[in-house]
C-alpha cells in the first residue's frame, strides 16, 4: 500500500478485524475464503473511504466513526464478492498468487460464496441507527453495485469485439472499477457530514482515480510477469478483452497487422491458442507506442483526481489522498 495509509493504520486494522469476522463465518461454509481472499489485497477502497472521512473528522472519539468503519468493511466485502464472480466469468485459476475458489470447489460454489459474502456484509449495517446520512450512503453503495454489474455485463458483451471504441472501453471501466472508488470516497464525505461541494469533489476524485487504476491495471497485464501479477500475463487478451493499449494498436496497425491480430483472436475464441500469437499482439502494441499512450491517459485521470481535491481542507489526510493518486501510477500491481 502507499505511504499515506499509515495515518489511518488503526482504522484499517479495525476494518480488517470486521472483515476477518465475516470471512470466518463464510469459511465455515466455503473453506478457503478467509485464507485465499479477504486476507490479501490492498484494501484501497476502504482506505479511500477512511481518508475521505478523516479529512473532515480526525478525532478518535468521533461519534460517527463506527459508521465509517462499518461501511469501509462493507465496500471491501462487496469488492471481494465481485472478484469471486469475476473468477467464474473469466474461468481464472489463480488470483493474488493463490488458487481461486472456483478452481478449488467449482463455479457453482464460487458464485454462491460471492453471494454469501454480500449477505454477511449486510449484517454490519443492522445496528446502524437510521438517518438521512445512512440512507444516502446506502443509496451510494446500491448505485455502485448496480453499475458494477452493468459494467461487467457490457465487458462480457464486448468480448472479442475488434471494433470496440475508446468510449465503450471507458463506459465499461467506469462501471466495473471506478464505481466502487467513487462510492468509497463520496461515502467518506457523506458519513463525515461534509458540505455538498466537498462531497461532490470527492466523488469526482474517486471517479478519476478509479479510471486511472484500471488503465494502469490493463497496462500491467501486458507488461508484467505471472510472479508479479499473481495470475498469467496477458490474461485479458486470452479472455478476449480489448483494453486501451489494444484499442490504440488496432487503430494504428496496418492492414496486414490488423488481419493477423484478428486471426489470432479468432483462434483464441475457438480455444486454439496460436504459438507466439499473444506475443505478436504485444509487439504491435509496443511498436506504435500504445502502452505509453495509455499511460498518458491514466496520468490525465490522476491529475484530474488531484485537482478535485483543491476544494478540501489542507491537512495530512488530503495529502494522503494525493499520495494515493501517485501510488496508482507508480504501482507494479
Amino acid at each position: 500500500m502507499y505511504a499515506g495509509s499509515k495515518i489511518i493504520g488503526k482504522d484499517l486494522r479495525l476494518i480488517n478485524s470486521k472483515l476477518m469476522s465475516i470471512a470466518s463465518r463464510a469459511d465455515k461454509l466455503v473453506p478457503g475464503i478467509k485464507s485465499h481472499l479477504l486476507s490479501g489485497g490492498k484494501k484501497l477502497r476502504p482506505s479511500l473511504l477512511m481518508l475521505a472521512y478523516r479529512v473532515f473528522r480526525s478525532g478518535n472519539k468521533d461519534r460517527y466513526l463506527k459508521q465509517a468503519l462499518d461501511f469501509g468493511a462493507v465496500i471491501e466485502t462487496l469488492h471481494n464478492a465481485s472478484l469471486l464472480h469475476d473468477d467464474v466469468i473469466e474461468d481464472s485459476g489463480i488470483r493474488r498468487g493463490r488458487r481461486t475458489i472456483n478452481s478449488l470447489y467449482g463455479n457453482k460454489k464460487a458464485v454462491l460464496a460471492g453471494d454469501l459474502l454480500t449477505a454477511f456484509s449486510m449484517s454490519l449495517l443492522y445496528n446502524l441507527k437510521s438517518s438521512k446520512t445512512i440512507e444516502k450512503t446506502l443509496r451510494l453503495f446500491g448505485r455502485a453495485a448496480r453499475e458494477l454489474v452493468k459494467g461487467e455485463i457490457e465487458e462480457v458483451t464486448g468480448l472479442f469485439k475488434l471494433t470496440i471504441s475508446e468510449k465503450e472501453y471507458f463506459d465499461v471501466i467506469t462501471g466495473k472499477t471506478a464505481g466502487l472508488f467513487m462510492a468509497a470516497s463520496e461515502a467518506g464525505a457523506v458519513l463525515a457530514r461534509a458540505g455538498k461541494k466537498q462531497t461532490k469533489a470527492l466523488k469526482e476524485y474517486g471517479r478519476h482515480l478509479g479510471l486511472a487504476f484500471q488503465i494502469i491495471d490493463d497496462i500491467l497485464d501486458l507488461t508484467g510477469t505471472e510472479a508479479v501479477l499473481g495470475k498469467p500475463a496477458a490474461s485479458d487478451l486470452l479472455e478476449g478483452k480489448f483494453t486501451l493499449p489494444v484499442i490504440y494498436a488496432l487503430q494504428k496497425a496496418d492492414k496486414i497487422e490488423k488481419n493477423r491480430i484478428k486471426n489470432i483472436m479468432l483462434n483464441i475464441r475457438k480455444g486454439k491458442k496460436e504459438a507466439g500469437g499473444v506475443e505478436y499482439i504485444v509487439e504491435v502494441i509496443k511498436k506504435y507506442g500504445c502502452l505509453d499512450a495509455a499511460y498518458v491517459k491514466a496520468k490525465e485521470q490522476v491529475n484530474k483526481a488531484i485537482f478535485a481535491l483543491e476544494k478540501l481542507p489542507k491537512n495530512e489526510f488530503r495529502r494522503a489522498l494525493e499520495k494515493a493518486a501517485s501510488f496508482v501510477l507508480e504501482r507494479e500491481r
